[in-house]
């Protein structure tokens, strides 16, 4: 090539070289990270669709209807910080008698005496439920160093209890619930260790006799056979007396003390099925889960019957 053709090249590369990206010619872009609080799975993820927002699902945690469902698991002792006081806001609170002398439990009420409280607020099954006379209660309950005890008047239009056990639900049943470490897991809206649910049935004044079962603590679930229970037929539906020993729960009681509680009732009328079709409480927040939601119960100081 001549002089004049090497000089008119050379000005053509040096006209053309800024508008071209000729590898090594070009400067580097910088790479920077994603959004630096991002995990390092998320820096891999696959971007989304543009415009498209990005969906998180929420884990679902299915919870039985019936409200007394009695498999659900237990989440462990609390870790939670002790509340500010020791009685929940859930209505007022119930105070058991201090009794001098254990009550005669057989299913007679007559010798108790002192306050009544009511167990009728609606918590499951509203629509089934036609009111005080389909199923309520009246109750007394009462302490002494050896047993907690109830005493229970159940308005019920149609017996039906076909089932024992684990089922007892599943048909006309008394259930109390206690979180007896009130003060450790005031704020605390899940079940732990301490919190006890247990089932009386009145048996079907028949074949199946009266008996008590323990839902939760759920390693502890089974036949309460340390507690008594008996039950007969009234004209309004049935009696239930019940001694629940404290050492069966794990409790050296004093008075003053304060537990979480709610008393509730279960309903059944469909004759020959195993269903439970509506449940009444003693607090009308009560949810089975949730201790939060129970009332009070406080042992009375002043014995007395």
């Amino acid at each position: 090539m001549t002089r004049g053709g090497w000089a008119l090249m050379l000005l053509v590369l040096a006209l053309v070289a800024p508008a071209c990206s000729f590898p090594g010619l070009a400067t580097p872009t910088p790479f920077v990270l994603p959004t630096p609080n991002l995990t390092l799975t998320a820096i891999f993820e696959p971007p989304s669709t543009l415009g498209a927002p990005v969906f998180t699902p929420t884990p679902v945690v299915v919870v039985p209807a019936a409200s007394s469902t009695p498999t659900p698991t237990a989440v462990g002792a609390s870790t939670a910080t002790p509340g500010p006081g020791s009685t929940r806001p859930n209505g007022s609170p119930v105070r058991a008698t201090r009794l001098n002398v254990a009550p005669t439990l057989d299913g007679d009420l007559t010798d108790w005496s002192g306050t009544v409280y009511a167990a009728d607020q609606i918590v499951f099954g509203a629509s089934r439920w036609s009111g005080q006379a389909d199923v309520s209660g009246s109750y007394y309950i009462g302490w002494d160093a050896a047993n907690l005890y109830l005493a229970i008047s159940v308005r019920d239009d149609k017996h039906v209890q076909r089932s024992s056990g684990a089922k007892m639900y599943l048909g006309d049943d008394v259930e109390l619930q206690l979180d007896l470490d009130l003060a450790l897991d005031y704020t605390s809206p899940s079940l732990s260790n301490d919190d006890v649910q247990l089932g009386f049935s009145p048996g079907d004044f028949g074949v199946r006799a009266p008996e008590a079962y323990r839902w939760y603590p759920l390693a502890q679930a089974g036949r309460l056979s340390s507690a008594t229970v008996k039950a007969r037929v009234t004209d309004q539906g049935y009696a239930l007396e019940a001694g629940i020993p404290w050492s069966a729960l794990g409790i050296t009681p004093a008075a003053g003390e304060s537990f979480g509680m709610a008393l509730s009732l279960s309903d059944n009328d469909a004759a020959g099925t195993v269903v439970q079709q509506s449940m009444v409480s003693s607090v009308s927040t009560r949810k089975l889960f949730n201790p939060t939601t129970w009332g009070t119960l406080i042992l009375d100081e002043a014995p007395g019957k």
